[in-house]
């Protein structure tokens, strides 16, 4: 906790350790920490953070209003719910019907499960008399509310449809209500407008869009279903539309994510063109604050749309610019640029960017492009190219935060134990032998690679390396798997456990790699 604290602020600490007591259900300690009126702030201050749970932090703060047994809180929260179009999952109705319940108030909606599990039992009933629904669209089952059912029942069922991926039943509920000229709420259109977009069904949304606004006035999609109309339209190859789209959003003080912005640069990055990126660049500058973009997004993707119209020159110029006009930095990666132009096999471009690599690292003592030409070349397996620049910029094998970063990433996924052999076989002393070898017991893991792992395990006893605890769980739990037993006493504790031991027993650069 005084690490967060220290690197984090203290503030970030005291959140991290709030969420792990809610968690855990220890809501006492948690209401130490923040007060209902401090958890309405973060809540609130989260409301246009991409990917942000909404029905999950709201869930949160209905947990402590039945923990208070505060229904008036539980049921302003609720307005707040339906005020941001949120999308409550079922759990979170059922919170909130209880506490209401339990002091004798009126629920103000129809919990979800109660009238579809009766459907689904009467459905099951029928199927065992051997008859069938018909009128179903495609061959598949169609999921519709009973009769009797009320608006609200269609509003929640087509959101918790949305929500459970099941699209085309919600799409089909939708236009039942659409011929019966019933009006859903507005959060269920956004619901299933946002699902459409998700699985890449642009015209369908489009469609639910237009029967939104029919049924309601001034409707408008949320930042997040706009957001994925912008990256839908991206991946169609609209990338005019989604510039219009863009322009929309921002018109209406919308905060459009980090993702939308990312695609829709990189897309017109990819067909060339410089003017578009400089003006989503300088669209976006007025949000400020509330869109945390790295400028290299701009940089890295000017410089391809430039290599694109076959200006390589302007492109390297632009690029060189970044290092030499002040100090190398983390945030100065050009890996995107490298890794695109490999894929294309733009050879000659490929010359032009190494040979400024070189320069930077040779006379300006700026190592962060080479490093990253680098690792490109490792991680798409042309070791002899990495070995010809490792001898030409030699300050590479000096840049360890950057050669751990790799190590860390590329561990994560299966397969990948060869370019850390690889890149240990280039650079030998880069990193410890021990924390080296917990890699490569990682990958291992990874890979339900057991012969590989006891060999690992062989070889590190008989060079006399200390073996951590979770590489240790981790060998355990590949001879369990295989129905062997461990020549070792399994360490009792969870891999979280012990993966947090080792973060804690690590420098805080290497912990935070």
């Amino acid at each position: 906790m005084d690490f967060v604290s220290q690197e984090r602020g203290e503030m970030t600490m005291l959140y991290d350790l709030f969420f792990a007591f809610m968690q855990t259900g220890r809501y006492r300690e948690a209401r130490k920490i923040i007060e209902m009126e401090a958890l309405e702030n973060v809540v609130d201050m989260t409301a246009k953070l991409f990917e942000c749970d909404r029905d999950e932090m709201y869930h949160y703060l209905l947990r402590l209003c039945k923990d208070t047994n505060d229904w008036k809180k539980a049921e302003a929260v609720w307005t707040k719910m339906q005020e941001e179009n949120v999308i409550p999952r079922e759990r979170t109705l059922r919170l909130l019907a209880d506490v209401l319940k339990s002091n004798n108030q009126e629920v103000p909606f129809e919990v979800p499960e109660v009238w579809y599990e009766q459907h689904e039992a009467n459905h099951n009933s029928e199927k065992a008399r051997g008859e069938r629904l018909k009128g179903n669209e495609g061959g598949a089952s169609r999921v519709s509310p009973p009769k009797e059912a009320s608006t609200a029942d269609y509003h929640l069922r087509v959101m918790t449809l949305s929500k459970k991926g099941k699209i085309q039943e919600a799409f089909n509920i939708l236009k039942e209500t659409d011929r019966k000229g019933i009006a859903l709420g507005p959060a269920s259109y956004d619901a299933l407008i946002k699902a459409l977009l998700a699985s890449g069904n642009l015209e369908d949304a489009m469609t639910v869009k237009d029967t939104a606004s029919r049924h309601v006035s001034g409707f408008e999609l949320s930042d997040q279903a706009s957001s994925l109309h912008i990256i839908t339209q991206v991946k169609h190859g609209n990338l005019k539309d989604a510039m219009v789209s863009l322009k929309g959003m921002l018109q209406a003080d919308q905060v459009p994510s980090q993702l939308a912005i990312t695609r829709l640069v990189q897309g017109l990055g990819s067909l060339g063109d410089v003017q578009g990126i400089q003006e989503v660049e300088n669209m976006i500058k007025t949000l400020g604050p509330a869109i945390n973009l790295s400028n290299m997004l701009f940089v890295n993707n000017t410089a391809l749309a430039l290599i694109k119209c076959g200006n390589i020159e302007s492109a390297v110029e632009g690029l060189e610019a970044v290092y030499t006009q002040g100090s190398d930095s983390p945030h100065k990666n050009i890996s995107f640029v490298f890794r695109k132009v490999l894929d294309t096999n733009n050879q000659d471009a490929l010359d032009k960017l190494s040979a400024m690599a070189e320069r930077l690292s040779n006379h300006f003592a700026s190592y962060r492009a080479a490093t990253d030409l680098f690792l490109q070349y490792l991680d798409t397996d042309r070791t002899e190219e990495a070995k010809f620049l490792l001898q030409r910029c030699a300050a590479v094998a000096e840049q360890k935060d950057a050669l751990m970063s790799y190590m860390t990433k590329v561990s994560q996924k299966p397969g990948q134990i060869a370019k850390i052999k690889t890149l240990v076989g280039l650079i030998p002393d880069f990193a410890e032998k021990e924390t080296v070898c917990a890699y490569l017991m990682k990958c291992c893991a990874m890979d339900k690679d057991l012969p590989s792992a006891k060999a690992l395990y062989q070889q590190m006893q008989a060079e006399g390396l200390q073996v951590d605890e979770l590489s240790l769980k981790r060998l355990a739990s590949l001879y369990r798997e295989a129905g062997e037993t461990a020549p070792f006493q399994e360490p009792p504790e969870t891999f979280r456990f012990y993966a947090q031991k080792l973060r804690d027993s690590k420098t805080p650069s290497l912990a935070d790699n």
